[in-house]
């Protein structure tokens, strides 16, 4: 409702996507450009999953442990690594607003029917698309920041790759997770192209490579 009155939001249409953390709306701005509004759940969040995320990561200061801090901290961790990553190029909705435990997007789709997951989409060209989730895993690693939730379930097809859901994205720098979330981002999306008959880089070589693009080399 706030905001709504602040103009971010002029509708709210349809429901997108439940999910355990979750709920996914879309709506309608001022101008009739499509939403996602992300709308975090709180009393049936894993609050103390998510806090292992938000410890260690120095962009979150003086958080207080109870629910409702860690549910709207997080919120707004999503929007920043969105932003982060919009930043640096990579193909991920546009972070427009945030209030509490609600956060509004760009909308990926068409007149409210959203893109279809890549899990769900029969490609033609696997190796292309393998290509595509390389460049952008290589853009977020400029940006500094590891995905730490990356498969194809995460990623949307709407004419190119487009990755979703940085609710868990944290830095790669000072953040004692981080090389283990990468390792395994790595090994989702080899694993996921493996079994669409891609031949892809070795896990390791891969890792190297993001690790590489980070540091600037």
């Amino acid at each position: 409702y706030k905001l709504m009155n602040k103009g971010y939001i002029d509708s709210v249409e349809s429901i997108v996507k439940e999910g355990k953390e979750s709920v996914v709306l879309a709506g309608l701005d001022k101008d009739g450009n499509w939403l996602a509004i992300k709308v975090y759940r709180t009393a049936a969040c894993d609050y103390k999953n998510m806090w292992k995320y938000l410890v260690g990561d120095p962009r979150v200061r003086g958080l207080k442990k109870d629910r409702w801090s860690v549910v709207s901290t997080w919120c707004k961790k999503e929007f920043k690594n969105l932003k982060r990553a919009k930043a640096f190029g990579v193909t991920c909705p546009d972070a427009i607003a945030f209030r509490e435990n609600v956060l509004v997007m760009s909308f990926i789709g068409e007149d409210g029917i959203p893109a279809p997951r890549l899990v769900d989409v029969e490609l033609d060209d696997p190796k292309d698309v393998y290509d595509m989730v390389i460049d952008e895993m290589i853009k977020l690693s400029k940006a500094g920041l590891v995905h730490a939730d990356l498969s194809a379930y995460n990623m949307l097809w709407y004419e190119k790759v487009w990755i979703i859901d940085f609710s868990h994205s944290l830095p790669l720098k000072h953040h004692i997770l981080a090389e283990e979330f990468l390792r395994r981002d790595v090994k989702n999306v080899n694993k996921y192209f493996n079994k669409l008959g891609v031949e892809t880089l070795g896990d390791e070589e891969l890792y190297e490579k993001l690790i590489k693009a980070w540091k600037g080399g």
